[in-house]
């Protein structure tokens, strides 16, 4: 998976009900055979996970594994190495048929009995972020979930260990100027807030449908439409498409890495809003 280097220091479970309906006819008592009845109704089909690991990705730690209790009846898949606001995170996912609110209630105790001070927030949509901070360890320790729909419905959760110092605080909702392609998921939103260069930065981490190249255009045209100006689009290694957008008070680099190859149906897209002096732009 493709690290962002901002400038801030950035199952399938088909149900297969067969069933067969044997109708045993008795020529000595019925006149004719009785007619056959109609098929059974199938149950609905479920479809596999709607997030797909990346290739390649990192086992998880210990660490993670002992900071992060396992769900009941999930199995965690790792999401790699990335980084937010220049700081390491490890990521997880996994999917459950449990609310996002029995999710979050869940993290609540495991982290409380630990004796962690949690910090919830929601997302207005029975989904949000559970998080503390670990002194410590100087990580950030937080839990995202995000409800589904669908029956029966999902709920997509991202677990993560961020080392950053204090002051890093988690939200559930992404900005409002920005631009989202239809169907995004989002993981992560860290914001910093401690003083210095990087206070105010955020880094917002989702996943897109379409590939690097496709979502790349769909970027370009709307944050030329809210008034910002190209700096810089490359392409690197693995089909990772790189983005930098200006203007006054403002950067935004954007990174899209394919989730499971060039031609993938999913982009894991990592966006770094930084905050910038405009007398001192260029």
């Amino acid at each position: 998976m493709k690290r962002l280097a901002d400038r801030t220091g950035a199952l399938t479970r088909v149900i297969g009900l067969g069933g067969v309906l044997l109708v045993v006819a008795t020529a000595a008592t019925l006149r004719e055979p009785p007619p056959e009845p109609p098929p059974r109704p199938k149950p609905p089909t479920t479809t596999g996970a709607l997030v797909s690991a990346p290739p390649n990705a990192q086992p998880m730690t210990k660490r993670f594994q002992g900071l992060l209790p396992a769900y009941p009846r999930a199995k965690a898949i790792p999401m790699g190495r990335l980084e937010a606001n220049g700081n390491p995170m490890e990521m997880a996912y996994f999917e459950t048929t449990d609310s996002a609110g029995e999710v979050m209630e869940f993290y609540a105790r495991e982290f409380r009995r630990q004796g962690h001070r949690t910090a919830t927030e929601p997302d207005g949509a029975g989904g949000g972020a559970i998080s503390y901070y670990d002194s410590k360890r100087g990580a950030l320790v937080s839990v995202t979930t995000v409800g589904i729909g669908g029956k029966p419905p999902r709920t997509q959760v991202f677990p993560s260990i961020i080392d950053a110092p204090e002051g890093m605080h988690l939200k559930a909702v992404v900005p409002a100027s920005l631009p989202r392609p239809p169907g995004a998921t989002t993981m992560l939103r860290l914001e910093d807030r401690n003083k210095g260069p990087t206070e105010g930065n955020t880094t917002i981490t989702e996943v897109a449908q379409g590939t690097p190249v496709g979502l790349a255009s769909f970027y370009r045209q709307q944050f030329e439409q809210r008034g910002y100006v190209q700096k810089d689009a490359r392409s690197e290694a693995e089909g990772v498409q790189l983005l930098d957008f200006q203007k006054p008070g403002e950067r935004i680099s954007l990174s899209l890495s394919p989730m499971g190859g060039p031609e993938s149906g999913e982009t894991l897209v990592t966006v770094v809003l930084e905050r910038t002096d405009s007398a001192q732009e260029p």
